[in-house]
């Protein structure tokens, strides 16, 4: 009896995966026990994190090791803004949102003028400025013990009334995880599959041609730097909300490098890479806390063995067990001259 040699087809499969995944992530909740929701929860904000830097690293080929200053941001601003200015979920939100959006804009217009080491070295020199600004003072962000107490936001009346929704809970506030989680991710899902991520793509590959082209590149790449530094800086606000303390270790380097890391261990190849690190980093790092004070150790074996077994992720080795096709060309549609020269016109 001959076996078939024939891959499975990628979409329906991806489309049972998907909906198994989303109904395992409604379900937790109902099913979770003890610090289990809180767990899926950090699982979930974390992603957010990775997706965020993925769209830097992967879609502009632009190496961040300062990326935790998005993150770190983010926290301190949805902190102080809902301690200080308003309870609300949409204000402190897009309050959030936007001065992360600021910030990464004013950022990056220096960074973005230099390229590979120095653009690396200046960000993690941004990154450690920011940590040293908070651990210096005490009026804001609370010097090394940072803000506790943080509150978690109120929703919308409407939606308060109307649903009996609240983030006080543990359920409420997950719920409100997987709602931003799903939106990033198909956002950015979005942005891949779009005229915008084509070009993208045009300048991680080939940076000098697409000048010559014709295309503003620094202008695009600032447009990918920001979106990049707004999704880091909600989920920075939501890991705070989550917690209800957000500290300068926020804004430290090794958040960074764990950001790096998530998305090397998942894979840049695809979407789901960084979400697959994200899950395999905290679950690893949640374990190995509980079973010993030396975890940091553990961790950092773990993850050396998988990157010298998994090089191009472990999506790429779970996509060749299922034996799903690999979309030929990469992630976006190919550039040519003439939609430039129609782009131009």
């Amino acid at each position: 009896m001959k076996t078939s040699n024939t891959p499975l087809s990628g979409k329906p499969v991806q489309a049972v995966v998907l909906a198994l995944i989303a109904i395992g992530l409604l379900l937790v909740p109902k099913l979770s026990v003890g610090s289990g929701i809180e767990f899926t929860a950090d699982i979930l904000i974390y992603a957010i994190m990775a997706i965020g830097l993925y769209v830097q690293l992967a879609l502009l080929g632009l190496v961040n090791f300062g990326f935790s200053a998005f993150f770190g941001l983010g926290g301190y601003l949805g902190a102080i803004f809902l301690m200080r200015v308003s309870p609300d979920l949409l204000t402190s939100f897009v309050l959030t949102a936007g001065c992360s959006a600021l910030v990464a804009a004013l950022f990056g217009l220096v960074a973005l003028k230099t390229k590979a080491t120095a653009f690396t070295m200046i960000t993690l020199t941004f990154s450690q400025l920011l940590y040293v600004l908070a651990v210096a003072d005490d009026r804001w962000t609370g010097g090394v013990n940072g803000l506790t107490g943080v509150p978690r936001p109120r929703l919308p009346v409407w939606l308060s009334e109307s649903f009996g929704l609240s983030l006080e809970s543990d359920a409420g506030f997950y719920y409100l995880s997987v709602a931003v989680f799903a939106a990033t991710v198909w956002l950015v899902w979005v942005l891949k599959r779009s005229r915008l991520g084509s070009v993208f793509a045009g300048i991680r590959e080939n940076e000098e041609r697409m000048v010559v082209l014709g295309y503003p590149v620094q202008a695009y790449k600032l447009a990918g730097f920001v979106i990049s530094g707004v999704i880091g800086g909600y989920a920075g606000y939501m890991n705070a909300m989550l917690f209800g303390y957000v500290g300068p270790g926020a804004l430290f380097w090794t958040m960074s490098g764990e950001a790096l890391l998530m998305v090397i261990v998942g894979g840049t190849a695809s979407l789901a890479g960084p979400i697959v690190g994200a899950a395999v980093f905290i679950g690893i790092s949640h374990y190995a806390v509980s079973v010993t004070d030396h975890w940091r150790l553990y961790v950092g074996l773990a993850f050396i063995a998988i990157v010298l077994f998994a090089p191009q992720g472990l999506v790429k080795i779970l996509r060749d067990r299922l034996r799903l096709p690999q979309r030929k060309g990469g992630t976006a549609q190919a550039l040519t001259p003439v939609t430039v020269k129609r782009e131009i016109d």
